[in-house]
């Protein structure tokens, strides 16, 4: 005889399975309780009390269920009205028209409170009259539903067989979960079935099925402590260095994800409480980068203001550690490089007009005002010429041409074309050639200019100018 203590026990198993969803095996098992507190000699008041909480419970989910399902019964009893004022021409077609509606109903017992009894009687009775013209297929389709019990039998024994096998040893919930569901799935295709054999057939569906679900609640139960383990490892978790807190939190969430499942609704709120307890270092972490944001973007303005260079600021960012991987960092770096370039160009253009314009500067005698490079203007005559040298200018000029890519005039076709041959000689010999470079032609040209050059002398210089935007 069940003590009253054992009855408190199943009764505070009837409240999780309630929060937990799991209606339906916690109103068998609050007809359990009822049974057995019959069974007392006196119930005391507080077992009373919890037992008419758990009655109340039960009663609740049942006008929620019949709250949801009511409406749709409704709606099949119209149908098989309609069937009955309007029979089809065709008593085979009716008769699958009955039957499909009498699927539906038989699903809704399933999945929900079983009907009224007002209600079961008023369809029962609509049946049987829309039943009435459809006598001589009446025993095909039963026949029909003596098969489909047949069919059900069988899954319910496949049921029972997985769990002999697998009751020593059980697989993960989630291969439990899947086989449940393939099972309801052809559970499902073989409705319906005779009236008589129709609650029969579904509480042995529920207890063969019944073995499985505790299995999978067992499991879930080891799970969740598992997890609820790792959670209070996170809470310890106090290491001055945040980075390893961090550290620490993701390789807990490795063994987070190797843990299983603890259930859909309970591995939710475990996964949300896991990740709460870590926020306090992405919090610190989040104020470290906002931080460093903070700096690389006053870098960037004073930048700006040219308060600063490109290389300081480069190298002032490569002690920003923590925001190497943001999109902020690499928007501030494209910047930077933006700037880089900008810079390098404008020093570019001086170079390009500074080389432009030296032959003026060289003519007036202001090359210190002139900002070429001083390994060219070390290199020029200091005394200028009283005579140009036009062979050497137009070879400079053309060599120049050469090597920019740029045509020379038809003039000088047989110039560019022994220079060309000179070139490739130089570069297959492997020799050094005095005059292969940019600069060392410049020279060239500058020592054999006269301080006073002519029209035609200015105009190679133009020449040499187009060539020096590209060289350079």
């Amino acid at each position: 005889m069940k003590t009253s203590q054992d009855l408190f026990k199943q009764l505070d198993e009837v409240e999780a399975l309630f929060s937990k969803g799991s209606i339906k095996i916690a109103q068998k098992k609050v007809r359990e309780v009822i049974s057995k507190s019959k069974e007392l000699e006196k119930v005391p008041n507080k077992l009373r009390h919890k037992l008419n909480f758990a009655i109340g419970q039960s009663r609740y989910f049942d006008d929620m269920s019949s709250f949801a399902t009511n409406p749709k019964r409704e709606e099949l009893i119209k149908e098989i009205t309609k069937i009955v004022k309007n029979s089809l021409e065709s008593p085979k077609k009716q008769a699958h028209l009955i039957h499909e509606i009498q699927t539906k109903w038989q699903l809704l017992d399933l999945s929900s409170r079983p009907a009224s009894k007002e209600q079961w009687n008023k369809f029962n009775e609509l049946t049987n009259k829309a039943w009435e013209p459809c006598s001589e297929y009446f025993d095909e389709l039963k026949q029909i539903k003596i098969n489909n019990a047949t069919q059900r039998i069988e899954i319910i024994n496949s049921i029972n067989k997985y769990v002999q096998d697998n009751s020593s040893n059980w697989p993960k919930p989630k291969d439990l979960i899947q086989f449940l569901r393939q099972s309801f799935d052809d559970w499902q295709k073989f409705a319906p079935v005779l009236d008589k054999d129709l609650n029969k057939l579904r509480n042995a569906y529920f207890e063969a099925k019944k073995p499985i679900n505790d299995a999978i609640k067992k499991q879930e139960q080891i799970v969740i402590k598992a997890k609820e383990a790792l959670i209070e490892k996170v809470n310890a978790i106090s290491d001055e260095d945040n980075d390893i807190c961090i550290k620490k939190f993701n390789d807990l969430k490795k063994e987070w994800k190797n843990t299983g499942s603890a259930g859909r609704k309970a591995d939710n709120k475990l996964w949300d409480k896991f990740n709460k307890s870590a926020d306090r270092f992405f919090n610190a972490k989040k104020e470290v980068i906002d931080d460093e944001l903070s700096k690389a973007n006053e870098l960037l303005s004073q930048l700006d203001s040219s308060e600063i260079s490109v290389n300081e600021i480069a190298k002032s960012l490569n002690d920003l550690k923590n925001i190497s991987k943001t999109k902020e960092y690499h928007s501030i770096q494209k910047q930077i490089n933006n700037k880089r370039k900008e810079q390098e160009l404008e020093k570019k253009k001086i170079t390009i007009n500074a080389y432009s314009n030296l032959l003026d500067a060289f003519i007036k005698n202001e090359l210190d005002k002139n900002e070429t490079p001083s390994s060219i203007k070390n290199k020029l005559n200091d005394k200028a010429l009283n005579k140009s040298n036009t062979e050497a200018l137009v070879y400079a000029c053309v060599k120049l041409e050469a090597l920019a890519g740029i045509d020379s005039l038809k003039k000088d076709a047989q110039l560019r074309q022994s220079i060309q041959m000179e070139m490739l000689t130089n570069k297959f010999n492997k020799v050094a050639d005095r005059l292969n470079s940019v600069d060392d032609l410049i020279i060239h040209f500058m020592n054999n200019i006269s301080s006073k050059p002519t029209a035609a002398e200015k105009t190679l210089w133009k020449r040499i100018s187009k060539t020096i935007e590209t060289l350079l």
